[in-house]
């Protein structure tokens, strides 16, 4: 699951997309359910290896596993040096890579890490055991290189592949190790995949003119309708921003739009296991984390500090994990 959300964007030189968006749908069972007690939520700052004083994160499992990157902070700028990939279990550190690669780009609940490195002169899409031992996931020869971006819940692998200059959407199926398959390419000039939910769905981030796309179980790729850009989603249910106004919103599998998300919200960027929206909206001027349960705040996280930047919901929904003041935060509902 990811900002995941370090993922690999992608450039490619065809056309725009037309697509067709489907309406309105109900949502999945399970996910109008009441809202929580309201929590008092309590700080707990992430590890950082040795040598280390800063770190991203770039994929959640939902309960136990993140990777990302840890590093040194840059003198010039925000930038990381010596940056490495690495593995954490419930905040402690769990593997460090030993050099700039492999990358790990994500991981899910059964601790399968995914990324990729490079053999030869090519970067290849791998699978990562947590003693750092490296997989090399299967490959057409006339890929000029390949990545494992995403994985879902379920363990089906999701990534990219380069064909002189042109990118593919390739997936690996858990039900069917040691095989791939490569999906239809959107025609767009840039694609970025965001994150996959647990039944196959894909969502993209894709050309400001087109938004984003979501990759839906029936083979389409079809745009988000309201110009949107996704950000997460889990059982088919998409959140992320409009593009065209400062807005959250929130969209069926088929790309319909639900609803928008107004008072200030300028994205959507998680959704928990119980069916609350995490995402930012502006108070009195200044950017603050937020949760909401059909459009209406239903925790307006006055005691998180708005530099936490909120990047996913625990499945349990107990728990914020994010970045603030570039170390990787959990908030515990106490």
């Amino acid at each position: 699951m990811s900002e995941r959300r370090g993922k690999h964007a992608l450039a490619t030189a065809l056309g725009a997309v037309s697509v067709m968006v489907a309406g309105l749908v109900t949502l999945p069972a399970g996910q109008a359910g009441a809202a929580a007690a309201a929590c008092t939520w309590q700080k707990r700052v992430w590890d950082l290896p040795a040598g280390a004083d800063v770190g991203t994160l770039d994929g959640y499992d939902g309960d136990r596993w993140a990777v990302g990157i840890t590093g040194s902070r840059s003198w010039m700028g925000g930038g990381i040096t010596d940056a490495r990939g690495t593995l954490w279990d419930n905040g402690k550190v769990a593997l460090r890579v030993s050099g700039e690669i492999p990358h790990l780009n994500d991981v899910n609940a059964s601790g399968l890490v995914v990324g990729d490195t490079i053999v030869g002169n090519e970067f290849v899409a791998i699978t990562v055991d947590h003693d750092g031992t490296t997989r090399q996931l299967p490959g057409d020869p006339a890929w000029d290189s390949y990545s494992a971006d995403l994985v879902s819940g379920n363990g089906d692998i999701v990534g990219t592949a380069t064909v002189d200059r042109e990118f593919r959407v390739v997936v690996w199926p858990a039900g069917a190790p040691g095989t791939y398959r490569v999906l239809p390419t959107p025609d767009v000039h840039y694609l970025h995949l965001q994150d996959v939910d647990d039944q196959g769905r894909i969502i993209a981030q894709t050309d400001s003119s087109v938004g984003g796309l979501v990759w839906d179980t029936d083979g389409q790729w079809r745009k988000l309708a309201s110009n949107g850009t996704p950000w997460a989603i889990r059982d088919g249910r998409v959140v992320g921003g409009l593009n065209d106004t400062n807005a959250a919103a929130e969209w069926t599998a088929r790309g319909g739009l639900v609803r928008t998300i107004g008072s200030g919200a300028v994205n959507a960027t998680a959704v928990g296991g119980r069916g609350t929206v995490g995402g930012h909206r502006f108070v009195n001027s200044q950017r603050q984390p937020v949760l909401w349960r059909d459009g209406v705040v239903s925790d307006p996280l006055s005691g998180v500090p708005s530099g936490f930047t909120l990047n996913w919901l625990s499945d349990d929904e107990q728990t914020l994990v994010g970045v603030e003041s570039r170390r990787p935060v959990a908030y515990d509902c106490g």
